[in-house]
């Protein structure tokens, strides 16, 4: 059996995906989208993960035309905000993941794969990223509270206003009730309208990765990212930020939507409730699961393929597949992933892409 992924090498190691005996892999599939029907008949299965690239459109509907499974694969959360609002999603007049044209959708949490589960058959799992470490992070021995955000935590300048608010409210809270804390953002407007705005010295946790940071917390408050996951594992009392009007996944034991509530809630949160960590518990069962990337497209390779009909007209722009089928098109945009997979774990880059978070 054959797997094309269109995408790089690492970025599926990098979510979980393990050899399996008799499955060979093919990285970088996306460069093929000009070939021609008769070049895909020796694959069994298409995989791709980058929803706005037009190549993987371009791709499922050869695979699907020769009757082959395709499969969506999601790295992370779903969050309906980065759905909607994201400008890189925008500029393509697209919403992430409605529709999905591909035979099978991989995605985290159960709830989410219950919304998505509509003609098209979704399977729940958790990247390795996400949590790389099984074994229990042991609980420092003080209370400390980390105060974190997505890598991407807006999408417009009103979400920024509300969310600096907020931060900045929750913050001098904490410092008012001297409880020990520290931050770990990598967004600088944000950093720097916290330093600005508070008349103390930001300590700005960023030298590890996360599951070592946290080792050094007992508390996480954040907004709704993929860590939220990887802190209720570990058993640590999760607080997620509320600034937006759009429904939210993922879920944690405690909820912030304004200081008051905060204020309320502060000393359970600080003193890991076990009532609170219980509920907390079961909100995580939603997220773990047995099988990963690897599991479902071994099972999914042994599906013969239905025949579907797919709402697809007002996702796929039908001059915009016979550009990039027409033999003047150059695939730069391929060229250009590749080469940034290449160099992006030299110290240099790292440097540069620290900075430019």
């Amino acid at each position: 059996m054959i797997i094309l992924f269109s995408e790089n090498e690492s970025y599926y190691r990098e979510i979980g995906l393990k050899d399996l005996p008799r499955i060979t892999y093919i990285f970088n599939g996306m460069k093929f989208y000009k070939k021609k029907l008769n070049f895909f008949y020796k694959f069994d299965l298409f995989v791709c993960a980058f929803y706005t690239m037009p190549h993987n459109i371009i791709l499922s509907l050869k695979f699907n035309e020769l009757k082959k499974n395709t499969i969506l694969c999601s790295d992370g959360i779903f969050e309906f905000s980065n759905s909607l609002n994201n400008p890189m999603i925008k500029k393509y007049d697209l919403q992430l993941f409605h529709p999905i044209i591909q035979d099978y959708f991989i995605c985290v949490g159960e709830k989410e794969r219950k919304y998505f589960n509509h003609n098209v058959e979704t399977l729940k799992f958790i990247p390795y990223r996400m949590l790389k470490e099984k074994n229990i992070i042991e609980l420092p021995h003080s209370r400390k509270i980390l105060i974190t955000t997505a890598n991407s935590a807006y999408f417009s300048n009103n979400e920024f206003d509300k969310l600096k608010h907020i931060l900045l409210e929750i913050t001098s809270n904490i410092l008012k009730e001297k409880i020990d804390f520290s931050f770990r953002i990598f967004d600088k407007k944000i950093l720097q309208f916290l330093s600005s705005s508070l008349d103390i010295e930001i300590e700005n946790d960023i030298s590890d990765n996360f599951e070592n940071t946290l080792s050094r917390y007992s508390s996480i408050i954040t907004t709704p990212s993929s860590i939220s996951i990887t802190s209720m594992y570990h058993q640590r009392s999760v607080a997620i930020l509320i600034y937006r009007d759009v429904p939210t996944y993922p879920q944690s034991g405690w909820i912030i939507p304004s200081i008051d509530v905060f204020k309320d809630s502060l000393e359970e949160f600080i003193n890991l409730d076990s009532n609170r960590i219980e509920m907390q518990n079961n909100i995580l069962k939603g997220y773990l699961c047995d099988n990963g990337l690897t599991e479902h497209l071994e099972e999914i390779s042994n599906h013969i393929k239905e025949k579907k009909q797919n709402d697809i007209n007002n996702y796929i722009n039908k001059n915009l597949y016979n550009m990039l089928n027409s033999s003047f098109n150059f695939n730069i945009e391929w060229f250009i992933r590749k080469s940034y997979f290449k160099i992006k774990n030299l110290s240099f880059i790292k440097k540069i892409r620290i900075h430019i978070k």
